[in-house]
C-alpha cells in the first residue's frame, strides 16, 4: 500500500481506481446521489497527500504548508470577494466555489510537483 502512496504510478493508478469506483456509486445511486457532486470533488485530499511524498522525494521538504497556507488565503480572498459582491454570504453558493477552485488548486499544485520529479530523475 505505503508504494500505491508514494510513487507517482501509483498515485495515478490509485486516483483512477478511486474515481471508477465512485462513478460506479454514481450509477446506482443515482436517486440519492446530489446532482451537483461531481467525481473531481473526491480528489483534493488524496492530491494534497500525494504533493506531499512527491516533493518530500525530491526536495527533502513539503510543499503541502504552503499549499494549505494558500488555500486559507483563497478562503479569505473569496470571502471578501463574495460580500463585495454580493453584499451576502450564501454559505451554498460560497462552498461550491471554494471547493470547485480547491480542485483546481490542488490538481495544478500535483501536476508542478509531478513535473518536478519527472524533471529531477
Amino acid at each position: 500500500m505505503s508504494n500505491l502512496v508514494t510513487n507517482w504510478p501509483g498515485q495515478i493508478g490509485l486516483i483512477v481506481a478511486i474515481s471508477v469506483v465512485l462513478f460506479g456509486l454514481k450509477r446506482v445511486l443515482r436517486r440519492v446521489w446530489p446532482a451537483h457532486l461531481m467525481l473531481i470533488d473526491f480528489w483534493p485530499p488524496f492530491l494534497i497527500v500525494f504533493t506531499h511524498f512527491l516533493t518530500q522525494q525530491t526536495t527533502d521538504s513539503s510543499i503541502v504548508p504552503y499549499e494549505i497556507i494558500s488555500l486559507m488565503i483563497m478562503g479569505i480572498g473569496l470571502t471578501l470577494l463574495t460580500v463585495i459582491q454580493q453584499g451576502e454570504i450564501l454559505y451554498g453558493r460560497f462552498f461550491k466555489l471554494f471547493w470547485r477552485v480547491t480542485d483546481l488548486l490542488t490538481i495544478v499544485v500535483y501536476l508542478l510537483a509531478l513535473v518536478i520529479v519527472l524533471i529531477a530523475k
